[in-house]
């Protein structure tokens, strides 16, 4: 897991009935987040099929995200990609965010799972004890 004391976007949250290292401050998330060249790390390349995990209103950026989480005007997709996301820069694998997102988030009731989306997303801008 990503050490929280020097990474100041990392966050520990409860989720999915332990505490979790969130952080999508990573070269990797920041890669993903941005469409980036992922060709290093096919798994997540081809969960998002060479597209932004963020697409909706106001655009495709974490900007754009963190935006439609302050408005309430999020997507499921931006809650289970965010929260994937942020799992994996808290150094879970791929496929074990994924899993566990599919598990405890889709198809699951909205808002619980929005206030860590919010949570997370919000750490990457001010950094985790700001966004606490």
């Amino acid at each position: 897991m990503t050490d929280t004391t020097t990474n100041p976007c990392a966050r520990t949250i409860m989720f999915a009935g332990e505490a979790r290292t969130f952080n999508l401050n990573t070269p990797k998330t920041l890669a993903a987040m941005s469409a980036g060249n992922l060709l290093n790390d096919m798994p997540l390349a081809m969960k998002f099929a060479g597209r932004a995990p963020f697409e909706g209103q106001y655009g495709s950026t974490p900007a754009a995200v963190l935006k439609r989480f302050l408005q309430t005007e999020y997507s499921v997709s931006d809650i289970e990609n965010v929260i994937a996301l942020g799992l994996i820069g808290g150094g879970m694998s791929v496929d074990a965010a994924f899993d566990l997102v599919a598990e405890r988030v889709t198809g699951k009731p909205l808002a619980a799972n929005a206030v860590i989306a919010s949570e997370v997303i919000s750490a990457l801008f001010v950094g985790a004890a700001e966004a606490a």
